[in-house]
């Protein structure tokens, strides 16, 4: 799929979302930790979500 963003990679989507200010600052939180941004924090979550769920 290919976008018209020059900055978003050919093998990425943007997305908009929605999400409970409360779990976002979570997630800020544990990406600042993490030194991730928040978006690939999001991204990582939603990886071991996938993974995890694969081995149930």
């Amino acid at each position: 799929m290919s976008t018209n963003d020059k900055y978003t990679r050919d093998d990425e989507t943007r997305f908009t979302l929605r999400i409970n200010t409360e779990i976002l600052d979570k997630v800020k939180q544990q990406a600042q930790k993490s030194k991730r941004s928040t978006a690939k924090e999001i991204e990582f979550i939603l990886e071991n979500y996938f993974e995890n769920k694969n081995k149930e």
